[in-house]
């Protein structure tokens, strides 16, 4: 069976950074109206050993026979053999590999309470990266050839890179060390797809393979993402959609066109993501998964600009599910049918001012700003809608403004907790810089989490962050994210308001400290 997984991506500028916005680029998908999905997908299958249907190309043998594959600890990658050409090919399955050693590292040293074990498995990734950064075009020219296409057996690691790679699979993928492993004892598998044409057939041919999935990926919006799922198998885009109508898809945006790293922020972000869903599954925490994703992104790369989609792990954000829950809190308190997030032309979206320092500071810069700016609005008009106690907190309040400055909105605290989920939406014309303030907000508390909610105990905050982690991996369906950071940190993860102490609310003094 397929599992879907839909990621409605939209764009915005910083500083010449490219984030897609699909839902505002009407022209765009007009033009992409009556994709050929059908055709494309028997396209796929006849450079693909002339497959005559799709059950002829299982999943499977589409990596075994047509990419270079191979397991590195926590994930098993497959990238084509027709990228492979040239030396760019080569250089871009190098970088994404050496990416995802690096991303285990810092996801060992977050977990591992014995040190000693942190370091050996360290050293193993330095062994594997060492040997990825020696991988020449040469040895690849035989792949299409080559019956094994296993990387190990292909370009001939020898016994340590070998024995390196098996302790680091054995340490990730097994609970004993980490305390977290995948529930099923395997690694992520990825398959990359190179260009937007191989990412689009790829959507193309999961609908030939499943034919109940076709409602869902077989859609014009489909082209603009950059991930989903066949199966188990999540398909990882390496170009954004072209910045240009191309009906075709022959065409994309590199995604270091405007950030040096950006395809290893985007490939990192994304390959947490999918880790953490193997692990944790459905656990109600999607927040603090998706600021894990990202501070991890952060720790590999020193930035983070990449795009973050609407959710992660399975599913959809179909009529399961509320249109924005999976990327801002809020409800509709009034009932009836939610505000849609509004269009945009493509170079007048948002200037993104929450992505200020492009996450060096884990965002909190922004925040500040925000914070400060709401404080200044709130004075010049009191919302009806806060009681005493919120209208009386200088920390509890951001500003949001639309496009074309037109609309000032206030959002205030709590942003996390049963409170946040049963408030209502701020209005249309800013919902997409809530969404850009609430990706900074959840990156920058989950972080100040980790690091220094035990105050002047940077190591005690790292502790129970750990903690943490663990008891949402082992806790039962029942148990609230909330109880658990309650026994914790002894503390409720957020409240109403100030009145009542709460982590969310040391966060807000935190920031407004500027600290």
């Amino acid at each position: 069976m397929l599992h879907g997984r839909t990621r409605s991506w939209r764009r915005s500028v910083l500083r010449g950074a490219l984030a897609l916005l699909s839902a505002a680029l009407a022209g765009s998908l007009a033009a992409h109206a009556d994709v050929p999905f059908a055709d494309l997908g028997q396209a796929f299958l006849a450079r693909h050993g002339k497959a005559a249907k799709a059950e002829d190309l299982p999943v499977e043998e589409l990596r075994e026979a047509w990419c270079v594959h191979g397991e590195l600890g926590a994930f098993d990658v497959a990238y084509p053999l027709a990228a492979l050409a040239d030396k760019s090919g080569v250089d871009e399955l190098k970088t994404l590999c050496s990416s995802l050693l690096e991303l285990q590292a810092h996801w060992i040293e977050w977990l591992a309470q014995d040190a000693a074990k942190a370091e050996a498995a360290r050293a193993d990734i330095a062994v594997l990266q060492a040997w990825i950064k020696g991988w020449k075009p040469a040895g690849f020219a035989r792949a299409a050839q080559a019956a094994d296409k296993d990387l190990f057996v292909l370009l001939s690691a020898n016994e340590a890179q070998v024995a390196a790679a098996g302790r680091l699979g054995e340490l990730v993928c097994k609970a004993d060390v980490l305390g977290i492993a995948p529930r099923e004892g395997r690694p992520l598998r990825i398959l990359f797809a190179p260009t937007r044409r191989d990412f689009v057939e790829l959507l193309a041919y999961a609908g030939l393979l499943d034919e109940t999935k076709r409602a869902e990926l077989w859609q014009a919006f489909a082209t603009e993402w950059t991930t989903f799922w066949i199966g188990w198998d999540i398909v990882m885009a390496c170009q954004y959609p072209a910045w240009s109508q191309d009906p075709e898809f022959r065409t994309g945006l590199p995604m270091d066109k405007f950030d040096k790293s950006g395809l290893e922020q985007h490939t990192v972000q994304q390959a947490a993501n999918g880790w953490q869903w193997l692990c944790f599954g459905a656990d109600g925490a999607p927040y603090l998964h998706q600021a894990v994703a990202m501070n991890l992104a952060i720790s590999v790369c020193g930035e983070l600009n990449a795009l973050e989609g609407d959710g992660w792990g399975f599913g959809t954000t179909g009529g399961e599910t509320k249109p924005y829950e999976k990327f801002v809190p809020g409800g509709n308190s009034g009932g009836g049918v939610l505000p849609p997030i509004p269009a945009a032309s493509q170079d007048s979206l948002k200037k993104g001012r929450w992505r200020e320092g492009l996450g060096k500071d884990h965002f909190a810069a922004p925040l500040r700003k925000g914070q400060k700016n709401g404080l200044k609005a709130l004075a010049k008009d009191k919302p009806a809608h806060l009681d005493d106690e919120l209208l009386r907190d200088k920390d509890a309040h951001f500003l949001l403004v639309s496009a074309d400055d037109s609309v000032k909105y206030v959002v205030s605290a709590p942003f996390f907790g049963p409170e946040a989920r049963s408030k209502p939406y701020p209005p249309t014309a800013v919902i997409l810089d809530y969404r850009e303030f609430f990706r900074a907000y959840k990156c920058a508390f989950f972080h100040w989490l980790q690091t220094q909610a035990v105050p002047k105990d940077p190591a005690a905050s790292a502790e129970r962050f750990r903690k943490l982690l663990r008891a949402l991996s082992e806790r039962g369906a029942d148990t609230p994210l909330e109880d658990l950071v309650r026994e914790i940190h002894e503390l409720p993860l957020s409240a109403a308001n100030g009145k009542t102490e709460s982590l969310e609310w040391r966060f807000l003094e935190w920031l407004a400290k500027g600290k």
